[in-house]
């Protein structure tokens, strides 16, 4: 496989890696051994790539190899422990890529919301969700008391929920 080949994959399991992890440990259970099946997966997928057509969609077929990565895992660890029959883990891929659809549309719909709050409230999502500030820190920072951070936090969630929930319902009236 030529060098720019390599990179389009490396910038593609980049892109999907979260969504592939999430895929392959809704389906074995285990965070240690969804990075196995993942790093199988992603072996896997490099020795492929040859034969994955550039006009279609990467995670589908990203999916499918993870999918047949599990059944690996699962027989393997079928003498080990009891797991699920392969039907109900089809069934579980399926329902996975199905809410991974949904899931996406959801964290778009977020990251708008979020851009609509007020500045103080904006301020106080990004400190505390994207970079992670401890709340004893914001507390100082604003001065307030830990119990009425809490409150505030939740108010901005439920306004977000709302939010999400009102441009969903936008989306799915005629």
């Amino acid at each position: 496989m030529n060098q720019q080949k390599v990179q389009k994959l490396v910038q593609l399991l980049s892109e999907h890696h979260d969504q592939l992890y999430r895929y392959i440990y809704s389906l074995v259970g285990s965070p240690h051994d969804a990075r196995d099946v993942l790093q199988e997966t992603s072996f896997a997928l490099y020795e492929k790539y040859d034969h994955f057509d550039d006009s279609r969609p990467f995670l589908p077929w990203a999916y499918r190899f993870a999918y047949l990565h599990v059944l690996k895992w699962r027989e393997s660890k079928s003498r080990e422990i009891l797991l699920l029959g392969a039907d109900v883990i089809e069934l579980l891929a399926r329902e996975r890529q199905n809410q991974e659809i949904h899931l996406n549309r959801r964290l778009t719909l977020l990251e708008q919301c979020i851009q609509e709050l007020p500045g103080a409230d904006h301020e106080l999502v990004r400190s505390r969700y994207f970079e992670g500030v401890a709340h004893d820190t914001i507390v100082e920072r604003v001065g307030t008391s830990r119990r009425t951070l809490f409150r505030e936090l939740k108010r901005i969630r439920h306004q977000l929920m709302h939010c999400i929930e009102g441009k969903l319902a936008l989306e799915e009236s005629p």
